[in-house]
């Protein structure tokens, strides 16, 4: 059925066509990245996956930086801390991406819950009210 689409679109104008390939290479980048990110989560998975869908591509592209600089650093550091990385990870002077202070501090918010949802742990399971234990 996409092949229809896509043979009508070259058909009609062949500016669309160029406009729907690179629409499929952002959607095929935005969910590797969902993938990778999600394999980083030991549990949670359907909670992170919500979080993680809810973002940007440009967004998810920070997630996976800063969980390949956590990866470097650990391997340097014993007793390694993610949230220790944040301070250099976004220091405008080690990088040109954070001279936009606004950019820079929407995307250490993201971070900030990123780690929030990567460490939350599973909610127990309650007893109904109507179980009695034997």
């Amino acid at each position: 059925m996409l092949s229809g689409a896509y043979s009508r679109i070259i058909k009609g104008k062949y500016g669309l066509a160029r406009t729907l390939e690179l629409t499929l290479a952002v959607v095929a980048s935005r969910s590797s990245l969902i993938s990778a990110l999600l394999r980083t989560v030991p549990v949670n998975r359907l909670l992170v996956l919500d979080f993680l869908r809810g973002l940007s591509r440009d967004e998810l592209e920070c997630l996976a930086d800063f969980e390949g600089a956590c990866a470097l650093e650990s391997l340097e550091t014993q007793r390694f801390s993610q949230y220790r990385l944040l301070p250099p990870f976004f220091d405008p002077v080690t990088s040109e991406r954070w001279q936009n202070t606004d950019d820079c501090a929407h995307k250490t918010f993201v971070v900030l819950a990123w780690l929030e949802y990567r460490t939350m742990k599973p909610a127990g399971r309650t007893r109904s009210a109507s179980v009695k234990a034997a």
